[in-house]
């Protein structure tokens, strides 16, 4: 049986891992300062993985890999465990990292990538949503107005949970296809280039999901001191975050990997066994 080396992260990771340890012989590193693993902890020395499973995200500083409950930096050296001509699993990637692999001849394969992860992905990014919006609001969300910007696989499955809850939620996007699918979910739309700003002045809850800078100083001007503002997206949805000042603002990352750590993990874990699939399935044609 091929070993399995997952090293790194949150306990989604190690979730994952005890999912794959059906059909592979997985085992865990960089997790020092856990006393339980659902997993074994590989030992010092042994160096003979076929396969490495990196985190998602998979690094922090664009250096080390991302090793919350690791004593000690988790550097690259952890490549070192894997033989020539085996594979690196990340979620995601950096230089250093695709360098190291070419360097020492090791296939980089991204599951973030993975259509199938991010949908499944939504479904717990959504309710982790959910409980934030129940925690830091004093209001109930049945009639809430929700603005949403970005209407994605994240967006739409905050759109239609919180539309089933009664909440009144308005649908920012660009592109056409996003704007109507928001529609058959009964969400109202605005553009950004119309309708935004105005929307943005009566909402009680702005949830974003793009990537990419919206709120400047204006825009956030315009928000109710009572407004709550959650991002989800990779990189800051702000221009200058000390603009943010007196906005309440919560970043809202990974939030799969706090809210719903084993359903995340087993998505993981089915995600990278349907990867081995389709390479078993491509190497036997």
């Amino acid at each position: 049986m091929e070993k399995f080396l997952f090293a790194g992260g949150d306990m989604r990771m190690l979730y994952a891992a005890e999912y794959l340890n059906k059909v592979r012989d997985c085992k865990a590193a960089g997790f020092s300062e856990l006393s339980a693993l659902p997993v074994k902890t590989a030992e010092e020395g042994e160096n003979d993985f076929d396969a490495l499973v990196l985190p998602m995200p998979v690094s922090s500083d664009g250096t080390n890999i991302n090793a919350p409950y690791e004593k000690e930096k988790l550097s690259l050296e952890v490549l070192d465990r894997v033989k020539k001509g085996g594979a690196v699993y990340a979620g995601g990637s950096f230089p250093a990292l695709a360098e190291k692999c070419l360097e020492k001849g090791l296939k980089l394969k991204n599951y973030m990538k993975r259509e199938e992860l991010l949908i499944m992905n939504a479904v717990p990014t959504a309710e982790g949503t959910l409980e934030i919006l129940l925690r830091e609001l004093a209001v109930t969300v049945r009639d809430l107005d929700v603005l949403i910007t970005g209407f994605g696989r994240v967006g739409e499955a905050v759109a239609g949970m919180l539309s089933a809850l009664g909440a009144k939620v308005t649908v920012c996007a660009r592109r056409p296809e996003q704007l109507a699918k928001a529609k058959n979910l009964s969400c109202r739309t605005v553009a950004f280039e119309e309708g935004f700003d105005e929307a943005l002045k009566s909402c009680g809850a702005v949830i974003n999901t793009v990537p990419a800078v919206i709120f400047d100083e204006k825009r956030l001007g315009l928000l109710k001191k009572e407004t709550l503002l959650i991002d989800l997206a990779s990189s800051s949805c702000i221009k200058d975050p000390a603009a943010a000042e007196g906005v309440r603002v919560i970043w809202a990352l990974s939030l799969p990997g706090k809210t719903a750590p084993v359903t995340a993990g087993r998505i993981i874990g089915q995600t990278l066994l349907n990867m081995l699939k389709e390479e078993e399935r491509d190497g036997a044609a």
